[in-house]
């Protein structure tokens, strides 16, 4: 089989370019530790959004997305939303 050589540059993003060698890396403690550190960071900015809440079934669609967050406002928000259409 012939190889293929394709032109290759220097990455423009950084970070995008960790991210990729991440990926592509197959040492388990690295994506463990990886993993770790992602779930010990802050909310996402999706949790901290001040956006409304559109009705009953947004709320439960905000429910649902937010539901692994512990502690998050926006699935706080949603769940009050809920209790306020159907106690």
């Amino acid at each position: 089989m012939t190889e293929i050589h394709l032109p290759t540059r220097a990455p423009h993003n950084r970070a995008m370019a960790a991210t990729l060698q991440i990926w592509h890396n197959r040492d388990r403690g690295l994506i463990q530790r990886t993993l770790d550190g992602l779930k010990a960071m802050d909310h996402p900015a999706a949790c901290r959004s001040g956006a409304p809440i559109n009705g009953y079934a947004h709320a439960h669609q905000v429910m649902a997305a937010h539901a692994k967050h512990r502690g998050c406002p926006r699935y706080q928000a949603a769940f009050e939303r809920t209790q306020q259409e159907r106690p």
